[in-house]
């Protein structure tokens, strides 16, 4: 292979062009900091051969004490309701929209014209008590758990005959950021449907649960807070299904309760390459023989532009795991500026950035009020300060547990929009049984609200095949843990 033609494949011809008039000073920068933030991830994240994580012993999140608090623990009916003040407040605040006009495209972030109609139907057409009525269509409550009272969706089927046969009949769904358990009103229906009881809980800090009071509490400390929610309630066993910080957090689960879970089904998969020298560097001389898949070649090189495509994605998150409150502040005050964060991701995690006629893209795959119902759950709740912290937290406190090995058994739906679909290689690395690993044919990041017509079936089969192999004893058992 000539020298040009091993450049292309790692740079691809148009970054070429463009480095070609970069300063050697620039250069100089470039790989000093681009060496150092790649020394620094591989260190963090990679995969470690760890069995047993534990969660903290007796945590507590609340500034009151324990000994000196009287939180009730016992499972609560909880109603959404927003007082009709908090509603004319909103309304007085976007009648008060300034003037934007913003550069082509979302390559400066969220566009004036998409953003502009959708503030105006906001305004005037947007009718949150009737998203109050399809929120509360759902059973919900709230308990206390380790100092914070933890709302959530207990959503059973009507009939016993189809759960009555079901080897394990509950299922733990875990929404991310900027969702909400809204993105879970098409999918609970459809588990039900199927037997399924559905416990669907809002993270810590997010929507109607209460935010910690105290720094420490991340995706793990979030596992334990879910796994006692299921014991609470009484049930034995359970899968779980998770995208965003929701796959974080199952697969937490799955560190610390392998005594109750069953499995768990992921659609979003964050992994450091067990080795990336070798996966890039020898991947780019010889692509078919790293990366067999063509689609998973087309993927992941050339090797600096999908860099360059990831750090892109990636501000909001540097943003949000160093100086969450500072952005917190304005968001929370600005129902416009909250959107404008939201939506942006909402359009680009979905494809839609990409498409000519965006606006078009995102009404085929979300409603206006579904979109805004989600922006709501954090303005009326004033969470989003709080639900940007949990990037902190992760950042600072749970690289241990990030790094360790999932033994429990693993679906994966790859859906082709996800913003980061590591190498099959490297989620092997972390994932050791994992059961089914499908690629869906449309969808992104938000795949239970967008796409629930794939994103249920798939988790269906996943649980499926791993019972029957459950049965067959051909399922590697790991050590049995308990967070209680």
């Amino acid at each position: 292979m000539k020298t040009w033609e091993w450049a292309t494949s790692l740079v691809g011809s148009e970054t070429i062009a463009t480095l070609s008039s970069v300063s050697p000073w620039q250069w100089a920068a470039g790989l000093i900091g681009g060496t150092t933030a790649a020394v620094i991830a591989y260190i963090s994240l990679k995969p470690e051969k760890v069995v047993i994580i534990k969660a903290k012993e007796n945590p507590w999140w609340s500034a009151t004490p324990p000994e000196l608090a009287n939180f009730d623990t016992s499972i609560r009916p909880f109603t959404v309701y927003v007082e009709q003040d908090v509603l004319d407040d909103l309304k007085a605040r976007l009648n008060n929209v300034r003037n934007y006009r913003s550069m082509p495209g979302w390559d400066y972030g969220t566009q004036s014209q998409y953003l502009l109609p959708i503030i105006e139907y906001w305004k005037n057409e947007y009718d949150w008590r009737k998203q109050e009525k399809i929120l509360n269509s759902f059973d919900q409550f709230k308990t206390n758990i380790s100092g914070l009272d933890i709302h959530f969706i207990h959503a059973k089927p009507k009939s016993d005959a189809q759960t009555n046969s079901l080897p394990v009949k509950v299922v733990l769904l875990i929404h991310g950021w900027p969702g909400s358990v809204f993105e879970f009103h098409k999918a609970i229906p459809m588990l039900n449907e199927q037997g399924y009881t559905v416990v669907a809980p809002s993270l810590p800090g997010f929507g109607f649960s209460d935010a910690p009071e105290v720094s420490g509490l991340g995706p793990i400390e979030t596992a334990s807070i879910f796994a006692k929610l299921i014991n609470r309630l009484g049930y034995e066993k359970y899968y779980v299904q998770g995208g965003d910080w929701g796959a974080a957090i199952a697969s937490d689960i799955a560190k610390i309760d392998t005594r109750h879970c069953r499995g768990i089904h992921i659609n979003f998969v964050t992994t450091m390459a067990p080795n990336p020298i070798y996966t890039y560097g020898v991947g780019s001389i010889f692509p078919s023989w790293v990366f067999p898949d063509p689609e998973e070649r087309k993927r992941h090189l050339p090797v600096l532009a999908r860099i360059m495509d990831f750090v892109h994605e990636a501000s909001y998150f540097i943003i949000q795991s160093t100086r969450p409150d500072t952005p917190g502040f304005a968001l929370n005050d600005s129902p416009i500026g909250l959107a404008a964060w939201i939506l942006e991701k909402f359009v680009r995690w979905s494809g839609c950035a990409y498409e000519e006629d965006y606006t078009a893209c995102m009404e085929e795959k979300f409603t206006r009020d579904e979109l805004i119902t989600n922006i709501m759950i954090y303005w009326v709740t004033q969470s989003i300060m709080t639900s940007m912290r949990f990037y902190k937290e992760c950042l600072v406190n749970d690289m241990d547990a990030g790094k360790a090995e999932v033994l429990l058994p693993v679906g994966i739906a790859d859906f082709p929009y996800e913003m980061a679909r590591p190498p099959r290689r490297w989620v092997r690395h972390q994932y050791k049984q994992i059961i089914t690993y499908n690629t869906m044919p449309d969808g992104g990041h938000f795949a239970a609200l967008e796409k629930p017509n794939l994103l249920i079936p798939d988790f269906l089969q996943f649980v499926a095949k791993t019972e029957e192999l459950y049965a067959q004893k051909k399922i590697n058992i790991p050590p049995a843990v308990d967070p209680m």
